[in-house]
């Protein structure tokens, strides 16, 4: 029985387009990217559509036939002329149910762009953990590509990689099927995560730790400690966004009522 391959990007930059040919990529931004896509998907948005920049965000909203928001941040802060920034507490089923969202953010949608050679293309977040690791458990090649802050790597990222790899393990090791092999960075993205859940099982909060991480204390810094506190709830959604590699969309996989 063939041992699954599994592999960490502690940034976009580490990894080359290329090696990424037929595997299945998580592209994980906590703060905040993809945990807001995994929000307004669940609260009923109908698709979104990642920009690489805030240009091009501007050109496809124009270009759009239908009903849309178009939402992202620079800097952590919504851009000018932009119905919505990157928060996921502000895509309320009353700000974001049965329109698009086009959304341009500094490392989330940029870090997608680096996996179009990919065989498919995941969201992941701590709100959607298990629902993840659920779902590639059977895949034989898996990369977690951690968006960074600022072209740095950044703790968030990297313990939600762990935690994914610990979550996987288990669920296969109590299939009876053979743990996988983890390549060096998977290893420390595993050993960060375990470190820091010892911490977690004495009652520290998992925000704490992101609040000082490098994403973590840019929000803090611009008064989006809530965000924070959304991103670091574990398995709030049970959804896994993926990435449309030919319409370059994001859609809610759930059947629809």
């Amino acid at each position: 029985m063939n041992r699954p391959v599994y592999d960490v990007a502690l940034l976009p930059s580490l990894v080359s387009p290329e090696s990424l040919t037929g595997q299945t990529v998580i592209v994980v931004d906590v703060l905040r990217a993809t945990t807001t896509i995994v929000s307004a998907l669940y609260n009923g948005c109908t698709e979104v559509m990642p920009q690489p920049s805030v240009e091009a965000a501007r050109m496809a909203y124009q270009q759009f036939q239908g009903d849309a928001v178009i939402g992202g941040e620079r800097g952590g802060q919504i851009v000018e002329g932009f119905h919505q920034g990157n928060s996921p507490i502000e895509y309320t089923p009353t700000t974001i149910k049965d329109k698009t969202l086009i959304l341009a953010t500094t490392n989330g949608t940029v870090a997608m762009e680096h996996c179009r050679a990919a065989n498919r293309v995941l969201i992941g977040a701590m709100v959607n953990l298990d629902a993840v690791a659920q779902q590639i458990k059977e895949d034989s090649q898996v990369t977690v590509v951690c968006s960074g802050t600022d072209r740095c790597i950044t703790s968030e990222d990297v313990l939600f990689a762990g935690a994914l790899l610990e979550r996987i393990i288990a669920i296969r090791i109590e299939a009876n099927q053979p743990a996988g092999q983890l390549t060096d960075m998977a290893s420390i993205a595993l050993g960060h995560w375990k470190t820091t859940r010892r911490e977690l099982d004495q009652g520290k909060p998992l925000a704490d730790f992101f609040r000082n991480a490098r994403g973590g204390l840019n929000l803090v810094k611009i008064g989006h400690d809530p965000d924070i506190v959304f991103a670091s709830q574990i398995d709030t959604f049970n959804l896994v966004p993926e990435l449309d590699l030919e319409r370059w969309t994001i859609k809610d996989p759930r059947p629809k009522n």
